[in-house]
């Protein structure tokens, strides 16, 4: 006669701790964690818990996006593991991530906007709009000033705090007071603050010459107009190339301050490495291990990133597989390529849970 398997009791079943669950998370990719999450409402409490997500950070990432009619496309692309015995690599990689959603109408973009810790401030009209392109979310925040006819945000991360600020300034005056605002949950109010002067903030036209808005552990660098006098509030820095004979480098001069002065920095240009590639490719940007990052101008058929290391004198150029190619346009309707002309790029985007 068969005996019957008694079934096991509840204390030997198998469980997993919750603080190991949570640093099994804290190991996965945004975007698992964001579908783990749906499993049950244990794991969505354990993925939404100001500690997870504050402790959640991904290697720095390239991202870019692009608007077509009410269409915005965001894609993803990681950086490749350096192999320290080569000094030119020639490689293809997928894309890490890429995807599509609606434009918000009246939204706007400014010139290389930067991503800050996981997050992007935009502006439609006088009302600032914070996006988290890993949750794929658009939040709203109120208007600092209903008297403001014009305004310029930039967006903070305190890491003593924890949390992103906001800052805003009337753009169409010199001004001698600020608002700022913390993201947070719960209500979200704005807070007057006096800076040292009152200027005019300079938002990264490239009339005005200046890049867009730095946070640095911190605190916020930008350009801005005192009188007639424009000036920048951070380390100053001039690029420039020189020609001796028929050998050309890059120059970085870099204001260190006011002891020390002016220190001097050369390396040798992308055309170095790569014969016509500096009117194919265009510097936005360095990666947080110092290389340089060459986006192309024209993105047609392929998308190619050359990263270049001036200290090491490394040349990195890759080829990601499924952007712009022919099967992503006609999938997409982008044939015309008119779309890939206004192409913003973010160096360095982390990928944040942060829930808006």
């Amino acid at each position: 006669m068969q005996r019957k398997r008694s079934k096991p009791s509840s204390s030997s079943s198998l469980s997993i701790p919750l603080d190991l669950t949570s640093e099994i998370f804290l190991r996965l990719p945004a975007k698992s964690v964001v579908r783990f999450s749906c499993v049950s409402k244990l794991w969505s409490s354990i993925t939404t818990e100001p500690y997870f997500t504050n402790a959640f950070e991904t290697r720095p990432n390239l991202l870019f996006f692009f608007k077509e009619d009410n269409r915005l496309f965001v894609v993803t692309v990681p950086p490749l593991n350096k192999n320290p015995k080569e000094s030119y690599s020639y490689s293809s990689s997928p894309v890490l991530d890429t995807y599509q959603i609606p434009y918000p109408k009246g939204l706007c973009f400014t010139i290389k906007t930067e991503s800050v810790h996981g997050l992007i401030c935009f502006q439609k009209a006088t009302q600032p709009i914070l996006w988290n392109p890993t949750m794929r979310k658009f939040s709203p925040l109120p208007k600092p000033d209903t008297k403001w006819e014009a305004l310029t945000v930039f967006l903070g991360y305190d890491p003593v705090e924890g949390k992103h600020k906001v800052l805003a300034m009337q753009s169409n005056k010199a001004s001698d007071e600020c608002r700022v605002l913390t993201v947070e949950s719960g209500k979200k109010s704005w807070r007057t603050v006096k800076p040292y002067y009152a200027h005019q903030p300079c938002r990264g036209h490239r009339k005005d010459n200046y890049g867009p808005c730095r946070c640095i552990n911190g605190v916020l660098y930008y350009g801005a107009k005192i009188g007639l006098d424009r000036v920048i509030m951070n380390k100053l820095a001039y690029l420039g190339c020189s020609s001796y004979g028929i050998k050309t480098t890059l120059r970085m001069l870099v204001l260190e301050d006011e002891r020390r002065g002016w220190s001097s920095h050369k390396f040798l240009p992308i055309s170095h490495y790569d014969r016509g590639a500096e009117n194919n490719f265009k510097l936005i940007g360095v990666t947080n291990d110092g290389e340089l990052i060459y986006v192309p101008n024209t993105v047609f058929g392929s998308f190619d990133v050359v990263y270049i290391d001036p200290v090491k004198e490394t040349y990195r150029r890759v080829k990601y597989k499924g952007v712009a190619d022919r099967e992503f346009r006609q999938r997409n309707g982008l044939e015309d390529l008119k779309a890939f002309r206004g192409i913003q790029y973010s160096p360095n985007h982390i990928e944040t849970l942060m829930s808006l």
